[in-house]
């Protein structure tokens, strides 16, 4: 070897490597030299590889817009306002997790009535309510003043010099708050969502007593940040509030049915034991969507924090899911009667929004329409006591206020806030409506569309719009029953009279129709307007009288307060947007405390979004799922289910013994009635087995007939596509169902026993208490025309009952009979064929389960002691593994075993003895 090469080789051992691995060691025997490019020249590269300096999802052959295009500052100073209490300047904004800024009013009782709101009103077919179309705000004085719109609309006009990048940018340099995000939801809404509810104490989400359903519906939301943040608030994570004696005797008594551990004479260690199981996962919560098709749609598969199975989406008869087609409406209000048995829902959530890049200052203007119908499905699905949220922007406008006004005729009190997750510069605002003025007892529900719209789906049509007009231009001396004679009969057999608007004299009713025929107004101006030229094109301008509410001096100080309130702090914010545009220097270094501060106060955990089917959060997952399937989030298998789990080990066959001890079974069993089974795929009636929801859908469900192998429901069988949620273990048996309308048959579940329902341990519960939440589960999971299967929870009855109830069960044709057979009618339209029944040992034998005949409540009888109780004592319930079942055919062709018949007989005998 040369002397040269060794004195090279020697300098090579000298340096010092970067990175003391495989890659750095193949580098020095290519003969790399420190400071050199690799290649025969030393050509290479020398830097490091610079950063991509792409922007956005441009690709190549992309051409530069004007927009995307560097912007020079403005030469000399800004454009501020000469009034400095309009311009930012450092140190200016005190942000808090406190800065949220809020405005209420409210009207007394005395002036909502009928003939108030008529002389209110204006019919908008009448000149007074019609105008050219507005094209620009700086002349809209009436509720701000007019050198404060100026101001917002100069500062506004100074964004169109700037491009979209750059906006953006600066306002995540330059927003407070702006750190905040989604956190663990979908998207920004969803923490706008927990935002407002914490403003209002937890209005929205406590709504319903906390063990109950609450009810709720989201408009014009997709993908559903709403929706997402109310089931996880709901189902995941309930409000942790400080208990107290009477807390717990209101709460256990929320749904007349005491947990286990709820004595007469609580002591602090029941106490405990009861507030334990309320910080468990409960389904708690059933949503309701109506959104655009397309790109606004619900993303369903993204609500990670919450359960999916509780939300389903309607797109109405039209089939696009917009909300302001009168087919739409009335469709999306049968959708939730039927779903809450015409209660309607306890909350409505709105935030209907479109892209206006091209004009900010016409927002207001442009999204007219969609306040009104957003309103219009409030008050036609609400429930009395309902709560009310919707986006706004601008509200300076006659139409805007006056929507405000007539909604405070129907709402206990109006807020507008300002949350502080809704960035400072943008005009965006929320109303919010706290409980709905209702004569009515259930949700007032929607007129059904006439007959020409509802043959058609689509309200633009053109050939049919003259017809209605002449049917509404009378509004409001007209009469309901003009209205409802052009309601043809199959628009009512198709909502089945759900959802349909039945009192129309109220307040209510009247403000619904009033509505409707403004949307209508506002549709037909639409079409109008394409065939006329730009100078004679007409708009609603207003709906109510002027002078009317400029003579409201409270609800003046109101609204012009808050115009002019929001318009200093827009100014201030647009102010320090631009500012920050064109120094990239300037930065707000208050983001991070705040961030913690503001989830601390809305008890939102600070962990990291992930796509685990279930739960999001690891505090979340159910030991008992761990304990007893060994599932974890990288899902591969599932254990086998101990012996004591298997219920099949604790299922016996009723036998000519069991007639002889009817006393005995008579007082301690409950009766189930099961359906007949479904088929499996190998064409078997399918077995009672264990079913397990991982999460996801319908791959994600997995069963087992013999708690030893797993296989996935639907290779079991392929017909059964039940809503389970995830983290839920429950015991059922398939069965089929029949539609009443066309006899088509089904495959359902029926529910016999559980163990985990959404990460809820409920094996050492008693058994109406875990039956009670599994009913809970299906009234949560089970939507009206849905295509996946239901599941359900089987009728039940004490076993004295039993001879009335075989005897009312009607003969009705079924798909698989050839004769007439007796059928138990759902009340969702569906039956079943009664095919055995399931008697269930819930307690220990001391105890007997009576009616008291003086209160008609259930109560227990200790044969030991001669004691009575209406709460039977926790240690005498059977938990899931002590829990015993016997099992008898509803027919047989044994001759000497015993049926359903046999049974009803031996019963009558023993009612009957002579």
């Amino acid at each position: 070897m040369s002397d040269e090469r060794l004195a090279r080789k020697v300098e090579k051992r000298k340096l010092s490597d970067p990175f003391d691995d495989v890659a750095w060691k193949i580098m020095r025997k290519m003969g790399y030299e420190h400071g050199q490019g690799l290649g025969v020249n030393a050509h290479g590269v020398v830097e490091p590889v610079a950063l991509s300096k792409q922007k956005g999802r441009s690709g190549l052959g992309s051409t530069r817009t004007v927009s995307s295009k560097k912007i020079e500052p403005f030469p000399g100073d800004l454009c501020q306002s000469s009034n400095p209490e309009l311009v930012w300047h450092e140190g200016y904004d005190d942000a808090t997790a406190d800065g949220d800024r809020i405005w209420s009013w409210s009207m007394e009782v005395k002036h909502c009535t009928v003939a108030k709101l008529e002389s209110l009103i204006i019919n908008p077919d009448e000149p007074e309510a019609l105008g050219p179309p507005i094209e620009r705000l700086d002349n809209e004085d009436k509720f701000c003043s007019i050198d404060l719109v100026q101001e917002v609309l100069n500062y506004k006009n100074q964004l169109d010099h700037l491009s979209k990048a750059n906006v953006t940018k600066s306002h995540e340099r330059c927003n407070p708050y702006e750190m905040i995000k989604k956190g663990i939801f979908m998207n920004r809404a969803a923490m706008k969502m927990a935002n407002i509810d914490s403003v209002f104490n937890g209005m929205f989400t406590t709504a319903a007593p906390k063990n109950d359903i609450l009810y709720f519906a989201d408009v014009c939301a997709g993908p559903g940040g709403f929706s997402e943040y109310t089931l996880w608030r709901r189902c995941n994570s309930p409000y942790p509030v400080p208990y107290s004696s009477s807390d717990l005797q209101h709460i256990s008594h929320s749904n007349n049915d005491k947990m286990p551990d709820d004595k007469s004479n609580t002591n602090s260690t029941n106490q405990n034991s009861f507030i334990a199981s309320e910080k468990q996962p409960l389904l708690a919560a059933k949503g309701f969507g109506l959104t655009l098709v397309g790109g606004c749609d619900f993303r369903e598969n993204d609500f990670y924090a919450g359960p999916k199975e509780a939300f389903m989406a309607h797109y109405g008869p039209a089939h696009d899911g917009d909300i302001t087609k009168w087919c739409n409406l009335a469709s999306f209000a049968s959708f939730i009667s039927r779903s809450t048995n015409n209660a309607g829902v306890h909350i409505l959530m709105a935030d209907g929004g479109f892209d206006v890049s091209s004009q900010y200052n016409l927002q207001e203007v442009m999204s007219k329409q969609l306040y009104l119908c957003q309103c219009l499905c409030a008050l036609i699905n609400l429930r009395p006591g309902g709560h009310f949220l919707t986006k706004l922007f601008d509200t300076f406008t006659e139409f805007s206020v006056g929507l405000i006004y007539i909604m405070g005729y129907l709402f206990e009190e109006i807020f507008i806030v300002k949350p502080v997750t809704s960035r400072p510069a943008n005009s965006e605002r929320y109303l919010v409506c706290k409980s709905l003025r209702s004569p009515l007892k259930t949700m007032a529900g929607c007129v059904p569309p006439p007959k020409s719209t509802s043959s058609t789906n689509h309200l633009e049509a053109t050939d049919q719009r003259p017809s209605f007009r002449q049917k509404t231009r009378k509004f409001p001396n007209q009469q309901h029953q003009q209205m409802m004679s052009d309601v043809s009969d199959n628009d009512l057999e198709a909502s089945k009279k759900f959802g349909v608007l039945t009192e129309s004299s109220s307040l209510l009713g009247s403000v619904i129709r009033y509505f409707l025929q403004i949307n209508e107004k506002l549709h037909q101006l639409q079409i109008d307007n394409q065939k006329l030229t730009e100078g004679s094109k007409m708009d609603i301008l207003k709906i109510c009288h002027s002078e009317v509410i400029t003579c409201d001096e409270k609800f003046m100080q109101f609204i012009q307060g808050m115009n002019e309130d929001f318009a200093e702090h827009q100014c201030v914010a647009l102010s320090k947007l631009i500012a920050f545009s064109q120094d990239h220097n300037l930065v707000e270094d208050r983001q991070v405390d705040l961030y913690k501060a503001c989830l601390e106060k809305w008890k939102i955990p600070t962990a990291e979004r992930r796509s685990a089917p279930w739960p999001l959060l690891s505090i979340n997952r159910s030991a008992v799922i761990h304990g007893l399937l060994g599932d974890s989030e990288n899902f591969t298998s599932l254990n086998m289910l101990p012996s004591d789990y298997r219920p099949n080990m604790r299922l016996s066959s009723f036998t000519n013994t069991h007639l002889n001890n009817l006393d005995i079974l008579c007082s301690n069993r409950i009766v189930l009635v099961c359906g007949k089974p479904s088929i499996t795929s190998t064409s078997e009636p399918a077995q009672s087995m264990f079913i397990y929801s991982h999460g996801c859908g319908v791959m994600d469900t997995f069963c087992t007939t013999d708690g030893d192998q797993w296989n996935r429901l639907d290779q079991v069988i392929p017909m059964l596509k039940p809503r389970i949620p995830p983290g839920t273990l429950i015991w059922g048996q398939p069965f089929c169902e029949y539609a009443v309308k066309n006899g088509l048959r089904k495959h359902g579940l029926f529910i016999y026993d559980v163990i985990c329902i959404y990460g809820r341990d409920c094996r050492k519960l008693a058994y109406r208490k875990r039956m009670e939440l599994a009913r809970q589960m299906t009234n949560v999971i089970n939507f009206p025309d849905m295509t996946s299967s239901n599941v359900r929870v089987p009728p039940f009855l004490r076993l004295p009952d039993l001879v009335d109830y075989v005897k009312k069960l009607p003969l009705l044709s079924c798909k698989d009979s050839h004769t007439p057979v007796q059928m138990h009618c759902l009340p969702d339209g569906f039956t079943f064929q009664p095919h055995s029944l399931l008697l269930v040992q819930h307690m220990t034998d001391n105890w007997m389960e009576e009616i008291s005949r003086s209160t008609g409540k259930l109560y227990y009888f200790n044969r030991l002691k001669s004691e009575s109780t209406f709460d039977l004592p926790e240690s005498e319930h059977l938990s899931f593994t002590e829990t015993q079942y016997i099992k008898l055919p509803w027919t047989t062709d044994q001759k000497y075993c015993p049926s359903v018949n046999t049974l009803v007989q031996c019963l009558e005998r023993k009612k009957n003895p002579c």
